[in-house]
């Protein structure tokens, strides 16, 4: 039996999201700075290509596709070749210190809208180095990726103008072929400088360099392009906003002169500007496409006049900016909150919405509009795919080369492979992206519908989910119900052959439908051919992948593949996951093993080991030439890990030479020694070399030991027992006190745990002082630390979190064995936990906040205060606790205004920031204070202002008690320990602010928390006064000014009525507006919550039961906290499990039963060969029940084919047969009968 304790709000000082092991600065190391490549390009050789030993974490292993143009596949058939615009993403990727390189944060960006992007300059990528995972994505859609010379605005520096000069000095040749070697398709300037010595001569060097260059390389990599930021004109000065002119043609380049293609300001929004540089274009012999109209999406530029609606008259394309670190879609991604799956579902959503279109179905006409929104829910917004198509490179030979998807976006919380969980660790990489749905989400009910009215109002829809893949960690997820409907997956030009093998697979999660795979050929698009791959007659499995092959036969041989669609008819709720789409011609072989290989242990702790590796391929490419992954027969590179005495784990793949490992499980009691390795896989997928592995490395050498600890439990009632213990199983012993008002009330010396076996008598909340080794500076130091208030006892009449005593099936509580149909009785035993208490309201990531001219409130310089009670759920980062401004205001002052306070989880350091004035960042008054907000507990939090009409200072208290000052610092120069000497003259302020709960900003994430009794005083409360009110119920308390405490309901507006005063305050959701931070706080309807265990109030606690039990019918269930019932039955033989979950506002509890083995009916098929005997797991032991009499034999395989356990068994009669393994992993087990295979199975062993 498998049980889970699951705490709804985990109880642990530094919440595991913090600890996720991710790319650091030492791991893998660029090589050189951006103003150093000219000098770098200069020594470069193509007999010493060398940079560093990291060098293949920056060279594309994968050749740039070719795009093609077919106007039948478009969903705008008058978009052509002389007015489809092209688009430049002159964007940041992810964040600066990580780029593109793999990482081992799921949250990482993994750009997937590459049909509407026709050049990625990544603008935090350093000139002449870019990260090779970004360039195999990009390449494998046909798009070219350049980096960027981030050239200060201004009269040139020296520094730069010498490194022009290099560069534009630089052998034209040598340039080329390093260009080539490492797979770089151009170079980008922030040409915004002037040459004030010199008249331009370095600018016109540079030209010319950029010319000879263009002829150089375009013959072996034709989608090469240079960009220059049109600032700097032909005679080296700024000049801005002329459009193509006399002064800058050159820069761009006549016919046959081509340098660079320009990216203009952002005021080039006028008719005669645009008509002037369509005609210049034209006089030159140069395609005006080649130029791009920028789009400052930081700062909402252009910032008057047309925009979209002017320049889709011209054949002028489209140039996106912004920002300097980060791009617009993954910087604010965290709009919806901060979970890492609801940040990247916001980043999907929001470039989906912004290059197919605001429906994310291009077919869906919407008007072109003049906005430059990029949220989530910008529906009405016409996008990009309005004035430009989706491109396609899905067309090669398919004898050099398969077509294969299994639509992994190239990040996930977890990795699998074939449909099997290989680790559960999290990861980014989008070099290993699949090729992914050309339009998005092109829905019609007809073949190639282009109309809005071809689009059913309530039909399908898809996206992409991190729950599932068969290869990765995401993939498309298709669900609805509709009578018919085709969803156009990818636009091709392949011409197949007779035997050409198309694979389709999928996962019916739920519901059901009839569905064909539909192809279109060049000869008749319009005559769809499809072939049946689902009925709805078939039985949803959520646990199955479905393969369906198609041979390509006569009726396609010799025809040119255009479209791939989906056909779905008769759907009712349907819940398709795909899989896989691959069309694979023949057979490929197997590659050679990786040589060269190189490994490195980074780092050691309690989440795992983290490592790279550095690989070569065997090849017969001369040196400094390309050599892509094709040329030596692969597809990807599985990356393994292997522990001493364990078997080898697959944690990723890569399309690199080289790979990052991050967080690889081991066993912090087994041996010391661990080891890296990769293997080589086909082109087909289908075969793979030896594993090639690297050097033992000593895992706990430099091991870094985590200090964090936990408890057992996140609601304790008197008396009942509990455990606080250091998570780190490595840990070193430390003595343990648990004191209440300075009494020890118990004790644990030289342990790695206190158990309190009798609990607590009393309730409220005690201390815990731990004196152990923590990391200081670098070092292991002994040091005495108190965790204040860490553990609170709360009365049994407010609930507690449930508990399962005891789950039985049949009343037993082991395997049971049933047949078809018979009905199953599942029960339990619990404890209690119902009650009543306050009632709350959950922040949901979002704003509880009041106007402050409720409040009476006119300025930041008098006396007041704000208290409430709060339980943190958990934190994802830097996380916002009080704000006071005003939304609607200009960036960047919405997002700062006169007051914030930031809590940081991973330091526990609360700092409270007040502003000088509206328009001035400097001196700021920072106080910050050690705060332990400890996940899963009731904090009582007060902010005080000491004003006196001219100056304020602000006080924190924690639980009725000031919290521990840290440090202060007012403006760069003062600064110090504790509480700050001065008092703060802040004149910052607007009458329209806000004091906000939870009011998130830029850079940081709102609270995810349920609050409880807000009181707001117009004085400033002594430590005294805020003992009292955190548990008072007291409607007049001195000074008290309003008091909302959520026991009534809010109004029909969502605003809640104060027992004090008239001020209303709400929870709502900042509501983005036009311009960079700009947002409107609109209330919305609460959710309620169980409030502070220490207010009174009438919030019923109540338990339920939810019961698991997949391809069982429930009959029926019932169930309190204390017992309950479920009746289920199973229509088919087979291993099934039954999982019950017990929760209430306080937590749950969940626990699993194993086995419920439903034998086959006798008169069925149970004298088959195949029901002879069965196959489970049960934690680590493989078991078999045989039936009948025979030779058995049982094999287990890991799975990269190595045998780990082996019986021979020869059997009488019925018997049952047990094999242990000692490692967790993925394994298959083989089992024949008198030398015939009976059965064959994968499971994962815990």
């Amino acid at each position: 039996m498998r049980r889970i304790n699951l705490l709804l709000f985990g109880c642990c000082l530094i919440p595991s999201t913090l600890m996720a092991q991710e790319l650091k600065s030492n791991y893998i190391q660029w090589g050189f700075e951006s103003q150093q490549f000219p000098g770098k390009l200069q020594s470069w050789s193509k007999s010493n290509p060398k940079i560093n030993d990291d060098d293949n974490f920056f060279i594309s292993r994968v050749k740039p596709k070719q795009r093609f143009r077919y106007t039948d596949t478009q969903v705008r058939t008058d978009l052509t070749e002389t007015n489809d615009k092209k688009l430049l993403a002159w964007l940041p990727w992810n964040v600066p210190s990580k780029n593109a390189l793999p990482d081992g944060v799921f949250d990482s960006e993994v750009f997937s809208m590459w049909p509407y992007v026709t050049h990625w300059g990544d603008w935090n990528c350093g000139l002449g180095r870019i990260p090779a995972a970004l360039l195999d994505a990009a390449h494998k859609n046909g798009v070219p990726v350049s980096s960027v010379a981030g050239i200060p605005y201004g009269g040139l520096s020296g520094a730069w103008s010498s490194a022009l000069e290099q560069l534009a000095t630089t052998d034209v040749q040598k340039a080329a072929a390093y260009m080539n070697y490492f797979g770089y398709d151009g170079l980008g300037y922030n040409s915004e400088y002037s040459e004030y010595f010199g008249g331009g001569r370095i600018t016109r060097k540079l030209r010319d360099f950029h010319v000879d260059l263009n002829k150089a390389i375009r013959p072996t990599n034709p989608i090469y392009e240079n960009i220059w930021y049109d600032g700097t004109n032909d005679k080296g000065r700024i000049s801005f906003d002329h459009g193509l002119n006399e002064y800058n043609k050159s820069i761009f380049g006549a016919k046959g002169s081509e340098a660079a293609n320009l990216f203009f300001n952002y005021n080039w929004n006028s008719s005669t500007l645009l008509q002037n540089t369509v005609e210049m274009a034209e006089e030159i012999e140069r395609n005006p496409l080649d130029i791009y109209a920028g789009i400052n999406m930081q700062g909402g530029e252009p910032r008057s006049g047309s925009r979209w609606t002017l320049l889709k008259k011209y054949p002028i394309s489209i140039g996106l900016w912004g920002a300097h670190s980060q791009n617009m879609f993954f910087e604010s991604r965290g709009e919806k909150g901060s979970d890492p799956e609801t940040q990247q579902r916001t980043y999907m959503l929001r470039t989906e919405r912004w290059f197919s279109s605001g429906s994310r179905n291009p077919v869906n006409s919407l008007q072109i509009n003049n906005s430059l929104n990029y949220n989530a829910d910008n529906t009405d917004f016409a996008g990009m795919s309005a004035m430009m198509t989706a491109r396609s490179s899905m067309s090669w030979d398919l004898t050099q080369e398969p077509l294969i998807t299994y639509f992994n976006l190239g990040n996930g919380k977890f990795f699998n492979y074939g449909g099997v969980r290989q680790n559960d660790r999290p990861w980014a990489n989008v070099g290993v992206q699949d090729y992914l749905p050309t339009w998005r989400w092109w829905f019609a009910s007809k073949l190639l519908g282009r109309t809005a009215a071809d689009v059913p109002a309530t039909g399908l829809d898809a996206e992409f989910v991190w729950d599932d893949a068969y290869m990765g960690g995401s993939t498309v997820r298709v669900h609805g119900s509709t009578p018919k409907e085709y969803l156009h997956l990818f636009k091709t030009k392949y011409a197949l052959k007779t035997g050409d093998v198309i694979t389709f697979r999928y996962k019916v999660k739920g519901g059901k439908a009839d569905a064909s795979l539909v192809f279109a050929t060049e000869d008749n698009v319009n005559a769809e051919k499809a072939y049946p791959v689902l009925a709805s007659t078939d039985e949803a499995d959520e646990d199955k992948w479905v393969e369906k092959t198609i041979t390509v036969g006569g009726d396609l041989n010799g025809k040119t593949l255009a479209l791939v669609a989906l056909k779905m008819e008769n759907a009712a709720d349907l819940n398709l996951y795909l899989g896989e789409f691959s069309i694979v011609r023949g057979s490929f072989d197997a590659p050679a093993q990786p040589i060269d290989v190189k490994t490195t242990l980074l780092h050691a702790a309690k989440n795992g080991v983290d490592a790279k590796i550095i690989f070569n391929m065997p090849n017969t490419k001369g040196q400094g030439e390309p050599c892509y992954n094709t040329d030596v027969k692969t597809s990807l590179f599985k990356l393994w890990a292997k522990q001493e005495g364990k078997d080898p784990i697959l944690m990723g793949v890569t399309t690199s030479w080289a790979g990052m490992f991050y967080s690889v499980p081991v066993d912090l009691k087994g041996q010391g020694k661990v080891k890296f390795g990769v293997s080589a896989v086909s082109l087909d997928m289908k075969k793979e070399s030896a594993i090639a592995w690297g050097e033992d490395h000593e895992i706990f050498n430099r091991y870094e030991y985590s200090d964090e600890i936990k408890a057992d439990k996140s609601v304790i009632k008197p008396n009942e027992a509990f455990t606080i213990a250091y998570v780190d199983p490595r840990h070193e012993a430390g003595n343990w006190k648990i004191e209440q008002n300075g009494t020890t009330v118990a004790s644990s010396n030289n342990a790695n745990e206190i158990k309190v076996e009798n609990g607590l008598s009393q309730t409220g909340f005690y201390d815990l002082v731990l004196t152990g080794a923590v990391n200081e500076n670098g070092a292991r130091v002994n040091k005495e630390v108190r965790y204040a208030n860490y553990i609170q006892i709360t009365s049994d009449a407010v609930g507690a979190v449930p508990h399962i005593n005891k789950l039985t099936a049949n009343n037993s509580e082991t395997s049971i064995e049933v047949v078809p149909n018979s009905e199953v009785t599942m029960k339990y035993e619990g404890k209690k936990a119902d009650g009543s208490g306050s009632r709350g309201i959950k922040t949901l990531e979002k704003p509880v906040g009041v106007k402050v001219s409720e409040l009476d409130m006119t300025d930041n310089k008098h006396a007041w205060s704000l208290a409430f009670w709060v339980k943190f759920n958990n934190f994802s980062g830097n996380t916002q606790i009080v704000d006071m401004r005003y939304p609607g205001y200009g960036w960047p002052a919405n997002n700062w205004g006169t007051l914030w306070s930031t809590y940081d989880p991973s330091t526990g350091v609360l700092d409270v920031t007040l502003r000088k004035k509206n328009g001035e960042s400097n001196p700021e008054y920072h106080q910050r204070w050690k705060v332990d907000f400890i996940p899963g507990a009731w904090t009582h939090f007060v902010l005080a202002m000491d004003g006196n009409g001219t100056d304020t200072k602000p006080m924190v208290y924690i639980n009725g008690k000031e919290a521990k000052a840290h440090n202060w610092q007012i403006g760069s120069e003062k600064k110090g320990d504790g509480v700050c000497p001065e008092r703060y003259a802040s004149e910052s302020w607007w009458p329209e602010n806000v004091l906000g709960i939870s009011l998130g900003r830029h850079g940081t994430a709102a609270m995810n928390a349920i609050v409880d009794d807000v009181k707001f005083f117009n004085k400033y409360i002594s430590a005294a006064e805020a003992a009292h009110t955190m548990m008072s119920t007291d409607a007049n308390e001195a000074g008290l000014k309003a008091y909302w405490d959520f026991e009534s309901d809010a109004a029909s507006d969502h605003y809640f009525a104060s027992k004090v005063g008239n001020a209303k305050l709400a929870h709502g959701e900042l509501k983005v507006g036009v311009g960079e931070g700009v947002t409107t706080l609109v209330p919305d309807a609460p959710t309620y919550d169980a409030g502070s265990p220490f207010v009174s109030g009438n919030y019923q606690v109540k338990t339920t039961a939810e019961w698991t039990a997949k391809k069982a019918t429930i009959v029926s269930q019932n169930g309190t906290d204390m017992a309950g019932t479920a009746k289920l039955k199973y229509a088919k033989a087979g291993d099934y499990e039954v999982t019950l979950t017990l929760k209430n506002a306080h937590g749950s509890d969940t626990r699993t039963f194993q086995v419920i083995k439903v034998k086959a009916d006798p008169t069925g098929i149970n004298g088959t060969e195949t029901a002879d005997m069965k196959v489970y797991a049960i934690d680590r032991d493989v078991l078999f029940d045989v039936e009948t009499p025979g030779n058995y034999l049982v094999q287990v395989f890991s799975t990269n084919g190595q045998m780990v356990a082996s019986k021979a068994v020869s059997v009488n009669g019925a018997e049952s047969v047990r094999l242990h393994l000692g490692a967790q992993g993925v394994y298959v087990v083989n089992v024949k009968k008198d030398g015939k295979t009976l059965r064959t199975v994968k499971f994962i062993c815990k």
